[in-house]
């Protein structure tokens, strides 16, 4: 609660959050989960009120017309200015720039930064076939991959696919899982040296889906965070 209070209150007319957010009983209940009753721990701020910073967006239509859209601010810096007649909005993703003296994405004005940024199709004979993508940083081609590998190898519906348990590589030989991963996975990687986690699921990104079928699409929505497949 003091970690909380100490970044975000303030005089009420600059505080950058809403105070009902810090009350909000699905936001206390996951900072509770941060309590370790064996352990002493120096716990930091949460992030009250935020329910991710990228949204992905498909669509399509009876004449085999897709779109794959994605939009993210990144981080808080720049979220909501928007420049003066033109409806461009100011992101944060030039954070992603290194700061290291010649490597390819040192800082440079004029120039793109490594991003994760990835609206993704499939295309079969130069048709495209699916139009998706996993929000979530660098969970997204890790996701895309494993949606991929799930449908064309192992014939998978799209909503089955993005329903299935997911891996994220992190740093450090790390390797996370979904709850419900094989123990005999987890003991095989271990065993070649990795370090396996189990993470809560909002690690996985959340994927958006429509897939064209011989009977028209078939739509799958993320059960990990908000979303929806809708048709008419």
């Amino acid at each position: 609660a003091f970690a909380d209070l100490y970044r975000y209150i303030s005089d009420p007319d600059y505080m950058n959050i809403d105070y009902h957010d810090l009350l909000n009983e699905s936001y206390l209940s996951g900072r509770a989960k941060c309590i370790h009753l064996n352990k002493a721990q120096n716990i930091s701020h949460g992030f009250p009120g935020e329910h991710g910073d990228t949204v992905y967006l498909t669509t399509a239509d009876e004449e085999g017309m897709m779109v794959s859209f994605i939009q993210s601010n990144y981080t808080d810096f720049g979220s909501g200015i928007v420049i003066p007649a033109t409806g461009i909005s100011l992101q944060s993703r030039g954070a992603c720039f290194s700061l290291k003296k010649n490597h390819p994405n040192q800082v440079e004005g004029g120039k793109k930064p490594f991003h994760t940024i990835i609206p993704a199709f499939a295309t079969k004979k130069g048709k495209p076939i699916m139009s998706f993508g996993v929000m979530g940083g660098a969970m997204q081609p890790q996701g895309q991959a494993q949606i991929l590998v799930r449908m064309i190898d192992y014939h998978q519906n799209s909503q089955a696919a993005s329903d299935a348990l997911r891996w994220c590589v992190l740093s450090d030989m790390e390797v996370a899982f979904e709850k419900g991963i094989n123990k005999e996975v987890i003991k095989d990687l271990e065993k070649r040296g990795h370090k396996i986690t189990i993470r809560d699921s909002s690690l996985f990104g959340g994927a958006q889906l429509i897939h064209k079928i011989d009977q028209g699409y078939c739509g799958a929505s993320d059960h990990r965070k908000d979303g929806q497949a809708a048709g008419f």
